[in-house]
């Protein structure tokens, strides 16, 4: 068992989190979550900003307790003077993948729609050392390239909303122990032994692992090492698309084509990446072979159209334009109320104001749409037809409002209440 933390090592940890008004913390009951719970409860009263904080529980319904292991969240975040939301996940039978994988993912989606409605631009969560060392041999058994033995980052962006991981650098133990001192208990998950599930079975051989050298700390420090040298191949591609990309505010983006062809191959994979992560409207992250194999197919042919993870990629005169997808894509409809603001797509946020007088559905105008509302809309005409037909349009009966302009085909009272706004551009210049 090691030593608990430190109020030092705590204010040390959180030092980051001071930079948002207000935050999520995803707890599930488990050691790691409550620690996190604990520690940033003190952490708050003991700093000088202090943060709004929220605390988030997942009900998976996937096993008998989880209720009640919810329920003891929310006593243990009101002894804190904390607020509580259990929100509640049901799983579609027609959903493809893993249990837990489906889980992993609703369990975020749900947490970022929640912050989204509520104005909460960052989640935090409890994953530490351990997590990032079994992350580590997961991704080396399946031979991930850089990006993937980098393991789980200190940040990453979720749905546009930020999600941040303090206790990265300390273990599991530590965590068990501050609670341990603290007098506080917590929910065991019975599946994190369950030899069904890889994290499990990782879990399980770790004793083996660190007789021979693969203790959890020299694991997670290899992938520190390869996070430093990932941020610096971002930090080229970055500068690649700022220099060689325009992106525009109705959410394509048009970049020299010859540029990506002729850079250096893992810059021209990972500036694809970045597009197609901020423009395909998906959460999930692109597989290295697939993205290898479309700058393969791209540099075999350049004058080809190519699609990847809901993007076109079309070759517009010298540069290529890379878009949402039209067709086969699944574009999402949501009911806006008033008042209310959402992720539309993974792409555009969207609001409608307090002050508009009924709810609004909003969903992409189409290619049909494109074209009835070109000769209302000069701006929107102008567009190319797979950037304007992927916009997000909101109707009200049978009027269709585009948020941009304000610019409606029926002069109904919500004209100008509705707006929406470009989200996740990488750093280019502006069309």
């Amino acid at each position: 068992m090691g030593a608990a933390l430190t109020s030092s090592e705590a204010r040390a940890a959180f030092a980051p989190l001071s930079r948002y008004p207000r935050l999520a913390l995803a707890v599930s009951g488990g050691s790691d979550s409550m620690a996190l719970l604990h520690l940033i409860a003190h952490w708050r009263s003991e700093s000088v900003a202090r943060p709004e904080v929220i605390v988030l529980t997942v009900d998976h319904g996937l096993r008998a307790g989880s209720r009640e292991e919810a329920t003891m969240v929310a006593r243990m975040a009101a002894s804190f003077g904390l607020p509580h939301a259990i929100l509640t996940w049901t799983r579609d039978e027609k959903q493809s993948g893993g249990l837990q994988a489906c889980a992993r993912e609703a369990r975020y989606d749900l947490m970022a729609a929640y912050c989204d409605a509520h104005d909460i631009p960052a989640l935090v969560t409890a994953h530490h050392l351990d997590d990032q060392a079994e992350t580590f041999l997961m991704r080396l058994k399946r031979g991930s390239g850089l990006d993937g033995l980098a393991a789980i980052p200190q940040e990453s962006v979720w749905s546009g909303i930020a999600v941040l991981r303090p206790l990265l650098d300390l273990t599991k133990a530590r965590l068990a122990a501050t609670l341990i001192e603290a007098s506080l208990g917590w929910a065991e998950d019975p599946s994190n032994s369950d030899p069904r599930f890889e994290r499990a079975r990782m879990r399980a051989g770790s004793d083996a692992l660190a007789k021979l050298g693969l203790t959890p700390e020299a694991l997670a420090r290899s992938a520190q090492r390869l996070r430093r040298a990932r941020a610096a191949l971002d930090e080229a591609a970055e500068g690649f698309l700022a220099e060689q990309g325009a992106m525009s505010e109705a959410g394509y983006c048009l970049v020299a084509r010859d540029a990506l062809i002729a850079a250096p191959e893992e810059i021209a994979l990972r500036a694809l990446a970045r597009l197609i992560t901020a423009l395909g409207g998906r959460a999930k992250p692109l597989r290295l072979a697939k993205l290898e194999a479309l700058l393969a197919a791209m540099r075999d042919n350049p004058d080809k159209t190519h699609t990847l993870g809901g993007c076109r990629l079309q070759p517009i005169g010298e540069r290529l334009g890379v878009f949402r997808e039209t067709r086969g894509t699944g574009f999402s409809s949501l009911q806006l109320a008033p008042g209310q603001r959402a992720l539309w797509d993974n792409r555009f946020r969207v609001e409608l104001q307090l002050s508009a007088t009924a709810p609004v559905t909003v969903s992409a105008l189409g290619e049909s749409g494109w074209r009835d509302l070109g000769a209302l809309a000069p701006w929107l005409a102008a567009l190319p037809r797979f950037a304007g037909a992927t916009l997000p349009a909101c109707w009200h009966g049978d009027a269709i409002l585009l948020p941009h302009l304000g610019i409606t085909d029926a002069g109904d009272e919500i004209s100008g209440y509705f707006s929406a706004r470009f989200v996740g551009a990488p750093s280019t210049r502006r069309i």
